[in-house]
């Protein structure tokens, strides 16, 4: 405690009054706050304010997530998914068998944050296929999705969210980001939007459509459906007189889409296939891979936990979350490496359930052990944004003396807002978290707050 006195008596950069500032502003009123800095090099703690307790932290949950993935699989691991058949292709070219697409849990197939051509993978399949002299097939496509098993979304997430395109269903086979695009037009406020269509056109839908148009600018629609189900259900609003609007959804059943997407494929280039497309979840069996017909790999971890923290992709961040083994394996990663875990509470790792809970303390200490002990210290920091300039944070400390200066990663949902990252001043780096939870008052007016509160602990005395 005398050190921490010591610290702030000599730099106004870190006056406690600043703390007191905010946490008394008239809409922290009923708030529950967290704040915590610490330089890195040597874990002096320069400010700290509730740092035990726990809170939810929004989006900020995927460091813990990308961290632990990186270190448990390594900056350079790919997922390799892979083409096989269980039979044989006959003088004539007719694979007498079926196609399986064995799924490893890659969220970059076709991914749009990825390639710049989505049917890229499988026209390569295609290729594959006509090299081993396949000209039709007796069978059908079979996607074996069936990796993480099929509870695709997480129990402790907000029904409000299901089936819409940040909280898709994860399993063994993900496409095109698990995502459709629905175009509406919207007429007068208080009609009802019209359906216009959706890409990819082949996902099979049925809408209830309660949607109406309001007289503002803002995209209040939600849709609502459950995994495998076609039916969805949109509520809510869209500015109206629009000629084009739109929204996004989840694709219900990505690995049964993607075995009729690639079936149709291949009749396009003139393979024909038999039998209709299924899946795992459908057949339930377990093949034996008798020939490998085509593989992918995706990029490697270190661009993939990019995406995560770059754009806070929540369909990236569970299924890395899911291929290290979900909750447990994460939590007892961290308490291996001798962080305090008690405050931590992970139904997820993407931070979209509200009933996820960390502390300020384990945030900090995670990224000082990033930094100072991973062998991938730079890989992680170089995954987070740079404020003012880029990512989720393109706005956040803009136009301060900080910008530029911090690579932070955010989360937002309703009632809280949350900061964690690093930032570089007077030579050194700093680990740094702000949560803030039941705020009152809108989100642009917290921000603000947070960033004064930031350029008031760092800035120059």
């Amino acid at each position: 405690m005398l050190l921490f006195v010591f610290v702030l008596q000599q730099s106004k950069a870190w006056d406690m009054a600043v703390v007191n500032d905010f946490i008394k502003k008239p809409n922290m009123k009923h708030a529950s706050i967290g704040i915590k800095v610490v330089e890195v090099s040597s874990g002096t703690v320069i400010c700290s304010y509730n740092d035990q307790l726990s809170l939810c932290p929004a989006s900020c949950l995927k460091l813990v997530s990308s961290a632990a993935a990186l270190e448990l699989l390594g900056p350079d691991f790919t997922y390799k998914t892979v083409l096989f058949t269980d039979g044989v292709v006959d003088s004539r070219g007719v694979l007498q068998g079926n196609i399986y697409i064995k799924g490893v849990g890659d969220p970059t197939l076709g991914s749009e944050f990825i390639d710049v051509e989505p049917e890229k993978f499988m026209n390569q399949w295609i290729t594959d296929m006509e090299k081993s002299g396949i000209k039709s097939v007796n069978g059908k496509v079979i996607a074996l999705d069936g990796l993480f098993a099929y509870e695709g979304v997480s129990s402790k997430w907000i029904w409000a969210d299901i089936g819409n395109y940040y909280a898709p269903g994860i399993y063994g086979i993900s496409i095109f980001d698990n995502m459709y695009r629905l175009t509406l037009k919207s007429g007068a406020s208080g009609t009802s939007p019209e359906i216009l269509g959706w890409v990819p056109a082949e996902v099979s839908l049925k809408f209830e459509n309660n949607l109406k148009a309001a007289a503002n600018d803002i995209d209040s629609a939600y849709i609502y459906g459950e995994p495998f189900s076609p039916k969805r259900r949109i509520f809510g609003t869209i500015p109206r007189n629009k000629p084009s609007f739109v929204i996004k959804g989840d694709i219900p059943d990505p690995g049964l889409f993607l075995a009729s997407y690639f079936t149709r494929m291949l009749k396009k280039s003139g393979i024909l296939v038999s039998g209709e497309a299924s899946s795992g979840r459908i057949e339930n069996i377990h093949p034996a891979e008798k020939k490998i017909l085509s593989h992918t790999i995706s990029p490697d971890l270190k661009e993939i936990i990019q995406v995560v923290n770059f754009r806070s992709n929540n369909h990236y961040a569970e299924h890395l979350f899911r291929k290290i083994g979900s909750e447990d394996k994460v939590t007892g990663f961290w308490k291996s490496k001798g962080l305090d875990t008690d405050g931590l509470f992970m139904y997820d790792g993407s931070g979209l359930s509200p009933v996820n809970a960390v502390s300020v303390d384990f945030l900090t200490s995670l990224l000082r052990y990033m930094a100072i002990k991973s062998k991938y210290a730079e890989v992680f920091y170089q995954s987070l944004p740079c404020a003012g300039k880029e990512g989720t944070v393109k706005g956040f400390l803009k136009d301060t003396s900080l910008g530029g200066n911090a690579r932070v990663k955010s989360g937002s949902m309703g009632g809280v807002m949350s900061y964690s990252g690093y930032v570089a001043r007077y030579g050194k780096k700093y680990a740094f978290s702000v949560i803030v939870n039941k705020y009152n008052g809108p989100q642009s007016t917290v921000r603000r707050q947070i960033e004064q509160l930031m350029v008031g602990l760092f800035d120059n005395p």
